[in-house]
């Protein structure tokens, strides 16, 4: 994330412009005059999701002899193949912490203003079949390239990614200029009655020469790679006439250090290096890998990367779940059916029993009482969770402020038809235009100044926002009489997107599309180069 300050100015002075104000190291402020708001900065490291995410990734290598024309490597060579997973870390020196977050600040300031860039030439492409929000679009990358000084939009990307590419350049520079080393450590299990334990393991830091030792004589944990054997009747196979091998990437662990730390979390950053082992043409074939103690040839280490957190909102989103709530019609014909206790399968032991008492709708004191035993059907439990998380949405978000929660919820059909018309204005207004300047908008066909339309958005907002949280129109107004137009407004756009979905639950909207954000990349012949001193 980068932040960036979020006081307005002009008529709007003293509101703030985001829905979640942090001050500038990031940490929640109630500060008016000293607000910040977070932006993506998306950097070149590489995020890998997690198998809850439905998403999984495979490591290949293909084997070639170090001669001329590097021919394949017949696979009765090879007696091992695998590969580790090893942590990276910066070695920074003394004194110099300050001056490394100046310069990786540099470095992500270009990045989130790229990310913007590229957030605008999506919408383009979202509202291709909408001409007036499309003219919106083009028009604010006209103005942005000619703020910029440049001929055309597509000038302007290119301009801003040779930017990135250079400042990530100028920063790796300063690193080695400035003695700022990588530390790779690789993950070595307990042993556990004097053979390595499967649970319990440790990161130890290998320096130089040890990141190419013998991984079976140094202890490093390996993961297994398998031949791809093609199909010899597909000549188009990928391994047709390669030596090549594959493994699955570890995203997760149930291994953990002695105090209890995860070997695989979401703010290390890791890399992948495999080997092969060539098989001793002395040593008998066994059933063992590896069944030698033949020579190990490395590979160079794969790029970075991290794994993205387990509530990762993009990765969460790749799993579509779907849950059915009973049918109370239904519940109720079958709750006629005897003997009683049949359709509760659910038993819940309590050593002592917490009986609640209920008068008139109000809490009673009562008393602990002894042992039970009492059975609950999974519908009935189903029902009364939905019902609490109903309750305690708005509590939530009202309590802590925390609008831009109501964003992650929508209903098909939309509980609140189309309110004012600043709404739809807003609506067509593409990422990036600052809505607390004091410039025009046309609202049903009347221009209106930030301040107008300030004060039409929290009116909007507040009747939207009271079938969500139970609060009176009135009360919301004042909760939000402190938020700008580029906060409210972000808001407004998104409860805006329910006028769009369809009044028939059963009709999904056609963007709902759980696989659009997978990408296959082309087909690539690989090239190698020869390594001094490799044999493999």
């Amino acid at each position: 994330l980068d932040f960036v300050p979020a006081v307005p100015g002009g008529a709007l002075l003293n509101k703030v412009a985001t829905l979640f104000p942090v001050d500038a190291s990031g940490k929640p402020t109630k500060s008016k005059t000293d607000a910040f708001r977070g932006r993506l900065a998306p950097s070149d490291l590489r995020k890998l999701y997690l198998p809850s995410h439905d998403r999984h990734y495979l490591v290949t290598c293909e084997l070639h002899c170090d001669v001329p024309g590097f021919p394949s490597v017949p696979r009765q060579e090879v007696c091992q193949a695998g590969f580790v997973v090893r942590r990276r870390g910066a070695v920074v020196p003394a004194g110099m912490e300050a001056q490394v977050a100046s310069q990786v600040l540099t470095v992500r300031k270009a990045e989130a203003d790229y990310a913007e860039l590229l957030t605008l030439d999506e919408t383009a492409k979202l509202h291709a079949h909408a001409p007036g929000e499309l003219a919106n679009v083009l028009k604010r990358q006209q103005d942005l390239a000619l703020a910029a000084a440049q001929p055309g939009w597509a000038a302007l990307l290119a301009a801003r990614r040779a930017d990135v590419s250079a400042k990530r350049k100028a920063l790796q520079d300063w690193y080695a200029a400035n003695n700022i080393a990588v530390r790779v450590e690789g993950w070595f299990s307990d042993l556990v009655d004097g053979s390595p334990g499967k649970k319990l393991g440790h990161w130890q830091t290998l320096a130089g020469d040890a990141q190419r030792a013998d991984p079976e004589q140094a202890g490093e944990s390996v993961f297994p790679m398998y031949p791809l054997v093609p199909d010899p009747r597909d000549k188009e196979h990928d391994a047709a006439g390669r030596t090549q091998y594959y493994g699955s990437v570890p995203t997760a662990s149930l291994t953990h250090d002695s105090a209890g730390h995860p070997r695989f979390d979401d703010h290390s950053t890791y890399e992948i290096v495999c080997f092969v082992r060539r098989h001793k043409p002395c040593c008998p074939r066994r059933n063992t890998v590896p069944d030698c103690r033949g020579e190990v040839v490395w590979a160079p280490a794969t790029e970075a990367y991290r794994l993205a957190p387990p509530f990762d909102l993009v990765g969460t989103s790749n799993r579509p779940i779907t849950i059915k709530m009973p049918d109370l019609r239904e519940l109720a014909a079958q709750a006629a059916s005897r003997p009683r206790g049949r359709f509760s399968p659910v038993r819940v032991l309590q050593p002592q029993h917490l009986c609640a008492k209920v008068k008139d709708g109000v809490p009673q004191p009562c008393d602990v009482g002894g042992e039970a035993i009492c059975f609950f059907s999974i519908p009935l439990i189903t029902i009364v969770a939905l019902f609490v998380l109903n309750i305690f949405l708005p509590i939530v978000v009202i309590v802590f402020q925390l609008w831009f929660l109501l964003v992650f919820r929508f209903c098909i059909p939309p509980r609140i038809a189309l309110g004012a018309g600043v709404d739809a204005a807003l609506a067509a207004q593409p990422p990036g235009v600052d809505l607390d300047a004091d410039l025009g908008i046309e609202v049903d066909g009347v221009e209106k100044t930030a301040a107008e339309i300030n004060a039409l958005l929290k009116t909007s907002l507040a009747v939207r926002m009271a079938d969500e949280t139970g609060e009176t129109g009135s009360i919301l107004e004042g909760k939000l009489a402190g938020f700008s137009n580029n906060a409210l407004g972000v808001l407004s756009q998104s409860m805006e997107d329910a006028e769009h979905l369809p009044d028939d639950p059963s009709k999904v909207p056609p963007d709902l599309d759980a696989g659009a954000e997978l990408q296959y990349e082309p087909h690539r012949e690989p090239e190698w180069s020869a390594a001094e001193g490799s044999r493999v």
